[in-house]
């Protein structure tokens, strides 16, 4: 099973050692819980869900019921910005907003 440990990890700017610590293990056994040679127990997917502030279905990669309507590349923006940071949620957002089709056949009128 394909966890997204290490997705999430850059996303929330922690480094391999600050998640071992606070999990309770070595750096070497997180590295191999994300690389996929080991597979943590359900106790310690609970202890990264709780480091990063995260679902354990956002480590699974698990679809709520609301977003299995979402497209790929929608949940995929969905879950970059559950990860990035308040200011770049902000920008994100001002971008698109910015580029929508409502915003353009406004300018044309």
């Amino acid at each position: 099973m394909h966890l997204n440990l290490k997705e999430i990890r850059i996303a929330k700017g922690q480094t391999q050692k600050a998640v071992a610590d606070y999990i309770g293990c070595s750096s070497v056994v997180y590295s191999r819980y994300e690389t996929g040679d080991r597979e943590p127990s359900i106790d310690m997917v609970v202890r990264i869900a709780d480091c990063f502030g995260v679902s354990i279905d956002d480590i699974v990669g698990r679809l709520r019921p609301n977003e299995s309507e979402l497209t790929a590349y929608e949940n995929a923006l969905l879950l970059a910005a559950r990860n990035a940071d308040e200011r770049a949620r902000q920008d994100a957002l001002s971008m698109l907003s910015a580029h929508s089709d409502d915003n353009k056949k406004e300018d044309l009128a």
